[in-house]
């Protein structure tokens, strides 16, 4: 193993993962933090694991990362990426202090921009189209809201390491601590990633999916890639994601008419165990029907206008914002298990990494294949499932043009199977 990536969450570890597989390089995605290391494959040059601790307590957190990053010093690996979220959500302090008190090193080297999703960082400050992160639809995120916009003041807040803002005319100096770069640009990113090469500090690193972007091929990790595989001509969506950019997406697909809509009710997302009773059977039913016929499907959890809003449904229940999160991902994982039982065979996608972590944890699988990144932050992956192949495809919420699942629908159409 030549590079160690830890994400947060399972789009993350996705969409930074296909970076090193779009350049050819052997690259895993395991999603057991208690991976052992000494246990992978010599041929696999990339291991990504997913820690899922974007919405642990954040001591919790650092505890993971430290234990992962103790192990690969003891093995020699020459490279540990700590995958950050684009928008700073997540214990993004405590883990990046945990990296670096765990490595070893002085110095540890944040590149937090993603310039291709419009997220800049300019005099130590992180902007979301322009706008300051704890401004943004980051700041109202209902589970993790960014509070600050000077990245320093993020990473402070978990970790007392000291943190240094390199400015783009700046060379990377020589104190110890988090290093932030600025970036604008994708040549930003390169360059100061091409410094970072001559002066021999690739080793402790971090960042979101557009410093990976470059790191590949900085380390020379390339090789051929996997081909596309053909799609199903079905295809089926679950939408659990609140993100606004999100919602934007959901709403054009549905006013297009290309797809078959089912909005579940609190009901039915919020209750364990819904899609075992009969209601639930009937409905898979249908959904079931629907895609073995070819049809393309939405189930989207959000609120549905004249309905019980879900926080409303939720509190005259008990139920907390954490509750909210565990449960419906859960009961999405149950309709997926639900349908693949019914022998349906489709091209899946789920959006939001809470939701696409239900669906394999109630499929029991813990490794994912990624294959290509059909659009920033969209990845089509492969799960083994009873000896069957599945395809899946991911999207962070927080990515993509407001057409990107219409776009996605054009784009399988040209390697859906032929009909027999």
């Amino acid at each position: 193993m030549e590079l160690l990536i830890l994400a947060d969450d399972l789009t993350g570890a996705l969409d930074t993962g296909i970076q090193f597989v779009d350049e050819g390089a052997n690259t895993r995605v395991v999603l057991d933090p208690q991976y052992p290391l000494e246990a992978l494959d010599p041929q696999v040059q990339v291991l990504v694991i997913d820690t899922e601790s974007r919405h642990i307590p954040p001591a919790q957190a650092a505890d993971l990362v430290r234990s992962i990053t103790e192990q690969a010093v003891a093995l020699g690996v020459a490279c540990i990426y700590k995958k950050t979220d684009s928008g700073l959500r997540g214990n993004v302090g405590a883990e990046l202090g945990a990296l670096l008190d765990a490595s070893g090193s002085t110095q540890l080297h944040f590149i937090p921009a993603y310039p291709k999703t419009e997220r800049t960082t300019v005099d130590g400050i992180h902007y979301i189209k322009g706008v300051p992160v704890a401004d943004s639809v980051f700041g109202q995120d209902p589970f993790d809201p960014v509070k600050y916009s000077r990245v320093a003041d993020v990473l402070h807040t978990q970790t007392d390491f000291t943190v240094h803002s390199v400015g783009l005319r700046e060379m990377a100096g020589e104190q110890p601590g988090i290093q932030v770069y600025d970036a604008v640009t994708q040549e930003d990113i390169l360059n100061r990633g091409l410094e970072l090469k001559k002066l021999g500090r690739l080793k402790v690193l971090a960042g979101c999916a557009g410093f990976a972007s470059v790191l590949a091929r900085l380390m020379e990790i390339t090789g051929k890639r996997p081909p596309l595989p053909k799609a199903e001509k079905a295809f089926l969506l679950v939408c659990g994601s609140v993100n606004p950019i999100t919602r934007t997406q959901v709403k054009q697909a549905v006013d297009s008419g290309r797809m078959v809509y089912y909005p579940l009710k609190p009901a039915q997302s919020l209750t364990p165990g819904y899609f075992a009773t009969p209601d639930g059977a009937v409905l898979l039913d249908d959904l079931a029907e629907q895609l073995k016929q070819g049809r393309q499907c939405l189930v989207d959890t959000n609120d549905i206008p004249g309905e019980e809003p879900v926080e409303a449904y939720a509190a005259d229940r008990g139920l907390n914002l954490s509750d909210v999160r565990s449960r419906i991902p859960e009961d999405m994982g149950a309709l997926i298990k639900g349908l693949l039982d019914r022998q349906v065979r489709t091209t899946l996608m789920v959006t939001g990494g809470d939701i696409l972590m239900g669906f394999v944890q109630a499929l029991g699988t813990y490794e994912i294949t990624p294959i290509r990144e059909l659009f920033t932050g969209t990845v089509l992956s492969t799960v083994q499932l009873d000896g069957k192949t599945q395809l899946l495809i991911s999207k962070s919420g927080g990515f993509g043009d407001p057409d990107v699942i219409l776009r996605l629908l054009d784009t399988l159409q040209t390697t859906t199977k032929e009909e027999k």
